[in-house]
């Protein structure tokens, strides 16, 4: 009974390694079905051609996948107009809401040029007043409320023109502005402005994401700071200072531009942040001579030292706003 179950299970055997060879074989050398070679062939007898889509299921199959892209690209170009749409309308109101800003700016500048020619005349009208509009302009001059002319140092500051790195080293900053500011003030300079806005002890200088602000006005390189001044004082004074040692150092390592040209005659803005916040009545003093020399003269005011003898502006190089006022 063992011996015939050995034997009927390797003829089981036997046979199915036929069938599976077989059917690899024919696997392997009939790469088309039969009944598609006699369908062919029935089609071949009766002088038809192999059956083949019609031009119509081709051009349907064509028409709607242009359609799916069609519609898909419509849609596409729906949404990006919609946000570039948001970006120019933004963009638009921006500069609209700039060029209005500056006109009004230009016009109170201009109005304040006539409040002060009016004061200026009525002041002068009797001792007292000529006393009092000499004082006045000589707080004025210190505070930035008036337009100032002489000699001094002109310091472009440019970024570097191949670009940034990684941590920021090829930009100039407001810390950079901040710094030059006050090393001129400690130089002596009388009257400072950067990209004519003029620096007081109120003004601000900050950054905005990539923009530096002067008195929350954007800026853009190069970065120009102009400081009235005797330029035999200030010159010597701002070049050995650590401020302009650290850029010099900077040309060479980041690239940055860096650059002090002395002036025979700058003329720097009125501040615009100088308004009226407190005011006291007072008795007015005797008339007393103000008169003497000095590297700044107002437009339209008497002449005199940029520098009060008794300073109106802290004394602190530096203000809470980042610039210092003049010392």
């Amino acid at each position: 009974m063992r011996h015939n179950s050995r034997m009927t299970g390797g003829r089981a055997d036997t046979t199915r390694e036929f069938v599976s060879t077989s059917l690899f074989v024919d696997i392997t050398t009939i790469t088309v079905d039969p009944a598609y070679v006699a369908a062919a062939g029935r089609r071949a007898a009766a002088g038809r051609d192999p059956a083949r889509p019609s031009s119509t299921v081709a051009l349907a199959a064509l028409l709607a996948v242009g359609l799916i892209w069609g519609v898909a690209a419509a849609q596409t170009r729906a949404r990006a107009p919609a946000a570039q749409r948001i970006r120019a309308s933004l963009a638009s109101e921006a500069r609209q809401r700039s060029a209005t800003a500056d006109r009004l700016a230009r016009e109170q500048a201009a109005l304040r040029r006539d409040t002060a020619a009016a004061r200026d005349a009525a002041l002068r009208q009797s001792t007292a007043g000529r006393a009092l509009a000499d004082d006045l302009a000589r707080l004025e001059l210190a505070a930035g409320g008036v337009r100032v002319r002489g000699p001094g140092l002109a310091v472009t500051l440019q970024d570097n023109p191949d670009g940034n790195d990684a941590e920021g080293n090829g930009r100039i900053t407001d810390v950079d502005l901040q710094s030059v500011v006050n090393a001129l003030w400690a130089a002596g300079a009388e009257a400072v402005s950067v990209n004519d806005h003029r620096v007081s002890a109120l003004t601000a200088i900050r950054e905005a994401g990539e923009a530096i602000l002067v008195d929350y006005v954007p800026v853009s390189p190069p970065y120009v700071v102009r400081a009235i001044g005797d330029p035999d004082v200030v010159e010597p004074a701002f070049t050995d200072s650590p401020t302009a040692r650290r850029f010099r150092t900077w040309v060479d390592a980041f690239g940055l531009g860096f650059s002090v040209a002395r002036k025979d005659r700058l003329d720097l803005p009125a501040s615009t942040t100088s308004d009226l916040r407190h005011a006291t009545a007072t008795t007015p003093p005797a008339a007393k001579s103000t008169a003497g020399p000095g590297a700044a003269r107002t437009n339209g005011g008497p002449s005199g030292s940029a520098r009060p003898s008794s300073p109106s502006s802290p004394s602190s190089p530096s203000s809470p706003n980042g610039t210092g006022g003049p010392p």
